[in-house]
């Protein structure tokens, strides 16, 4: 029969290589990911714009409907991809002062 759990030398040595193995994937995938978690979305009325906002990518439905909550008239509304927020706050700051949208105060100056 055969046991698993002998000290036989090779059982431990793939054990040791598998694991060597499976950490060096987890490093290299945390070295060649950021955190692209941050969309940037735009709110349009009658073709205007009146909002520009960012929020995180598995939250933009409910970030909609946060807007309609509060009030704020929009009938389009369109998202771009993932990227870090310090990126998408950058461009939201951007357009923000480009565009001056009704709804927007922050950065509107």
């Amino acid at each position: 029969m055969n046991n698993i759990y002998t000290n036989n030398p090779n059982n431990s040595n793939a054990f040791l290589k598998f694991g060597a193995i499976i950490l060096g994937a987890y490093v290299l995938n945390s070295l060649l990911t950021t955190d692209n978690d941050t969309v940037n979305y735009i709110l349009w009325n009658k073709k205007r714009i009146v909002y520009h906002g960012i929020c995180y990518a598995d939250r933009i439905d409910i970030r909609l409907n946060e807007h309609e909550l509060r009030g704020l008239i929009f009938d389009e509304y369109d998202y771009d991809h993932a990227k870090p927020r310090t990126e998408a706050q950058a461009l939201e700051q951007k357009r923000i002062q480009r565009d001056k949208p009704k709804y927007n105060v922050h950065y509107n100056y």
